[in-house]
């Protein structure tokens, strides 16, 4: 027994290392780096500078996405899922249309979803109608998807990526200025995390019992069978195969800290996880909670979100221009506020014994300082001084930056001056520098699509 557990983790360890130099891991990267690059343009184009790294950004994500991706290739083989079982072949083509209508729904807990309602169509409506169309190679595939197993596959994969946020969820967390229900502009922070996960999944073939080598397994496994049935003479035999995939995380911290959000984030995924793992092991056992099970799947993940949502916006938001001083919603790495010791949440109220008011006033004071800075403040109910030392650097950044306040032309030059310091203040209520949160459009990307093959259709009418 020892010799084969011994046999099957090498077995293990070497397709998972395989895994790292197949294609599509590379793609995935390839994928995660774009989107990563992506985050650190948008802070170029407000703030003049970047705040995250993109390759340490890929170094923390790939190093995370590693061991979740280890953590749940033990499980699928512990429990036996091959790739007919779980239906990846039907889940991938399922979430890219599901991208089309909009980004958000690029999820498993949907696309399986629909996968295994699919499924229940073809053997209960499509086959007893149409007997010819289970000689169909697509819809053979498709009626060997095993639902329980399909429904485990997204418990996993949605139970990894809550341990992901919750360990690194928050890292990378970019300042924004955004506009609320109330019309006000309001600090948050976006929380944006890409994982790039190497797996090791099953493929199970029948073949002739005398054809049959490798590693027996224990008499307990597979926890979850699968639907394909050997005939006489035959048997079931599995193969470990390296393949990959990816994970992602996009959420906004407004009334919370960037840790605090993705914290009540993980644990509330944990939790949906752990119920639709349950159902789905539990279905096989009990075929009625089948239906439970598929409906929890989408619907369960859909009211997380709008709990979450609720949940964030019932509070005040956190980072809000304060009555007297202006609060620092961030502070930078390796700047000049960040070498004086300031911190995130500190309320200056003075600089250079002169009362500050508003983002402008604290930024032209400082600026008006040829080297050292005094500044005073409130961290967590206590005054403290500090003093900012300017760099050269610093001040020849800053004479190259037009001298514009908040409400006029550039607006964002007062973001780029700030930045140069190392402080990000929390906006005042009425800036006209902010984003805005669109409401979901399902349908806007086909309109977009329409118009487009339209205006083509007129332009060639015309010509």
């Amino acid at each position: 027994m020892m010799q084969s557990l011994i046999e099957i983790s090498q077995i293990f360890m070497t397709t998972f290392v395989v895994a790292f130099f197949m294609p599509i891991f590379w793609v995935v990267l390839f994928l995660v780096y774009t989107q990563y690059r992506r985050l650190v343009a948008t802070e170029e184009k407000l703030f003049g500078r970047s705040i995250n790294n993109v390759g340490r950004q890929m170094l923390l994500s790939t190093a995370l996405g590693i061991l979740g991706g280890f953590a749940a290739s033990a499980i699928l083989i512990i429990m036996g899922l091959s790739l007919e079982q779980i239906g990846l072949y039907f889940i991938w083509p399922v979430a890219l249309l599901l991208l089309l209508i909009n980004p958000r729904y690029l999820c498993f807990s949907y696309a399986g979803g629909i996968v295994a309602v699919m499924v229940l169509l073809g053997r209960h409506v499509l086959v007893p109608v149409f007997p010819y169309l289970e000689q169909n190679v697509v819809m053979e595939s498709l009626l060997m998807i095993h639902i329980p197993a399909l429904l485990v596959l997204i418990g996993l994969l949605h139970f990894a990526e809550a341990l992901l946020i919750y360990f690194g969820g928050h890292w990378g967390n970019s300042p924004i200025y955004l506009k609320n229900g109330d019309g006000d502009v309001v600090g948050a922070f976006t929380l944006q995390r890409f994982w790039p996960l190497p797996l090791v999944a099953l493929l199970v073939t029948v073949v002739a019992q005398t054809d049959i080598a490798g590693v027996s397994m224990p008499e307990w496994w597979p926890i979850l069978e699968t639907n394909l049935q050997p005939g006489e003479g035959q048997a079931l035999q599995y193969a470990v195969i390296p393949v990959a995939a990816g994970l992602g995380y996009a959420d906004i911290a407004v009334s919370s800290t960037p840790r605090e959000r993705t914290v009540f984030s993980a644990k509330g995924l944990a939790l949906y996880s752990v119920v639709l793992l349950i159902i789905a092991v539990g279905s096989e056992f009990l075929s009625w909670l089948v239906i439970p099970g598929l409906l929890f799947a989408p619907l369960g993940h859909e009211l997380l979100i709008i709990y979450g949502k609720k949940q964030e916006d019932s509070r005040p938001p956190r980072f809000q221009m304060p009555a007297k001083g202006v609060t620092i919603m961030m502070v930078l790495p390796d700047s000049p506020a960040w070498q004086a010791g300031l911190l995130d949440d500190d309320l200056i109220l003075k600089i250079n014994g002169e009362e500050v008011d508003t983002n402008n006033d604290l930024i032209e004071k400082i600026e008006d300082s040829y080297f050292m800075v005094l500044v005073e403040g409130v961290r967590d109910g206590e005054h403290f001084s500090k003093i900012l030392k300017k760099s050269a650097a610093s001040r020849e950044e800053n004479k190259n930056i037009p001298r514009t306040g908040l409400e006029s032309y550039p607006p964002v030059s007062i973001l780029h001056r700030s930045a140069t310091l190392g402080l990000i203040p929390v906006p005042a209520p009425d800036s006209s520098v902010y984003m805005e949160v669109q409401k979901p459009d399902p349908l806007g990307r086909f309109r977009w699509l329409k118009e487009k093959i339209s205006g083509l259709l007129n332009s060639k009418k015309a010509i």
